[in-house]
């Protein structure tokens, strides 16, 4: 039975932290915007100054942002809700307690997208922020968030005996 809290305990922590990433965002969006031009600027980009990947549009830009916060605010809620339905199933049979793990890992089946596949891959690899001197938090950040997401899908896709 341990093993089912604390299923629900760490799928409640990630959404409770993708939640308050968002909410940051929207709360310093026009900061938000910056930063996402400053990336995509291939600005101080020094050690090696050729970036595959083009300076986008202003509005492309934006949708971008609304991508990220999107994939936030879907993993931030779709855990929540998960670890709701996993708190609702923690009595029950093996079978119905799996099944109620589906939300929860659709939501950081988002968390990931969003922290492995657009910022590292995207962002970090492809914009390479990662020489970017405002850069290396959002890189390392992206890193732990994304292996967070993660090892709690590992452990939550695990069966109880």
């Amino acid at each position: 039975m341990i093993d089912r809290y604390l299923k629900m305990l760490t799928c409640t922590i990630i959404g409770a932290m993708a939640l308050t990433y968002v909410a940051h965002n929207f709360a310093n969006l026009g900061a938000a915007h910056d930063f996402f031009i400053y990336v995509t600027s291939h600005q101080g980009q020094e050690a090696y100054p050729v970036t595959l990947l083009p300076v986008p549009p202003g509005p492309l830009v934006v949708a971008a942002m609304a991508l990220v916060f999107g994939l936030e605010l879907a993993a931030g809620g779709l855990l929540l809700l998960g670890a709701w339905r996993l708190w609702q199933a923690r009595a029950a049979d093996a079978a119905e307690f799996n099944a109620a793990k589906r939300l929860a890992k659709i939501g950081l089946g988002c968390a990931i997208a969003n922290w492995w596949g657009l910022f590292q891959v995207i962002a970090v690899a492809g914009y390479q922020l990662w020489q970017m001197p405002g850069g290396i938090g959002p890189d390392h950040g992206s890193w732990v968030f994304g292996a967070m997401s993660m090892m709690v899908l590992i452990h939550l896709s695990m069966r109880e005996d």
